[in-house]
């Protein structure tokens, strides 16, 4: 790609209100902003869900704050041509908060945090007292194995959104495991139906990138070009350091989500009754927490 390649006008507008947005709600979800929401009241907008009302005007103002700055954006900077470096960092940022988000509840799911095993209390309950929700966590608590194998999915496509040259796969990968989490999300009424849309969302502009590549493959049968790797760096011992703090990075992200895994699945299991039979399944077999809590990402 041209540095000097002039992108049309709708092309730069939905740029630039995919950059605010992305960013804004990236910025907010990671860094603590407990300040800037300091007036709404506590109980309002933490219950333990992701789908609160506050989490709802949350996301509407980030929209309405993109749109705003959108509309002063593109009044003061007509004339630029492209904003190539500023899209290749937006694709580097997306690509870490997705890769490390997968990666953190992948990691829930391969070593089994997440879902509860079928404990006594869960045995005996009556069928239609389950919630939709409660239907989905003992469908996932029945089956470790399918649990682990969901999880190692979504670390799989977080592994790869790492390096640049398996983004592609990592996004599709990435794709495909956020689709079924959030047709589970919405179709069981799990409440973090907003954050999975958004990393799903997230997958889909990613993939975007390549679109015509994949349509020419998958579609067309025909062949596609080799795909084009952009970088704003330019010098290599800056391309080398990059690459080395980004592997350790990686590998202490990869230690720390599974360790807090774990430390996470014994802390249940200790709050188990020593008369449910799970008690012994979840200190001794590593199987899943006895919780409905709302972690279906």
């Amino acid at each position: 790609m041209k540095h000097t390649m002039e992108w049309s006008l709708p092309k730069r507008v939905a740029f630039r209100f995919l950059f605010l947005y992305l960013s804004l709600y990236c910025f907010l979800f990671w860094v603590p902003m407990e300040a800037l929401w300091g007036l709404v009241d506590i109980s309002f907008r933490s219950n333990g869900s992701g789908d609160t009302i506050y989490h709802y005007f949350q996301v509407l103002g980030i929209f309405l704050a993109a749109l705003s700055g959108t509309a002063v954006w593109s009044v003061t900077d007509r004339k630029r041509p492209n904003y190539r470096n500023l899209y290749l960092g937006l694709r580097v940022a997306v690509r870490l908060f997705l890769a490390v988000e997968l990666i953190q509840y992948g990691a829930m799911k391969v070593i089994p945090a997440q879902f509860p095993y079928l404990s006594l209390q869960r045995l005996t309950e009556p069928f239609g007292n389950a919630s939709p929700m409660g239907l989905l966590w003992t469908f996932m608590g029945a089956s470790p194995a399918y649990t682990i194998f969901a999880g190692s999915v979504e670390m799989l496509g977080g592994v790869l959104l790492f390096f640049p040259r398996t983004a592609l796969l990592g996004a599709l990968v990435s794709l495909v495991a956020m689709t079924q989490v959030c047709v589970l999300n919405f179709c069981y009424d799990v409440s973090v139906k907003l954050f999975s849309t958004h990393l799903l969302g997230m997958a889909v502009f990613l993939t975007a990138h390549d679109a015509r590549r994949l349509a020419s493959l998958l579609v067309l049968n025909q062949s596609a070009p080799p795909a084009v790797m952009e970088t704003v760096l330019r010098r290599p011992a800056m391309l080398r350091a990059v690459s080395v703090l980004r592997t350790v990075f990686l590998i202490a992200l990869l230690g720390t989500s599974l360790y807090s895994a774990r430390s996470f699945r014994t802390m249940w299991a200790q709050s188990v009754p020593e008369t449910d039979p799970s008690r012994f399944q979840l200190l001794n077999r590593g199987f899943h927490w006895v919780s409905d809590a709302p972690y279906n990402r």
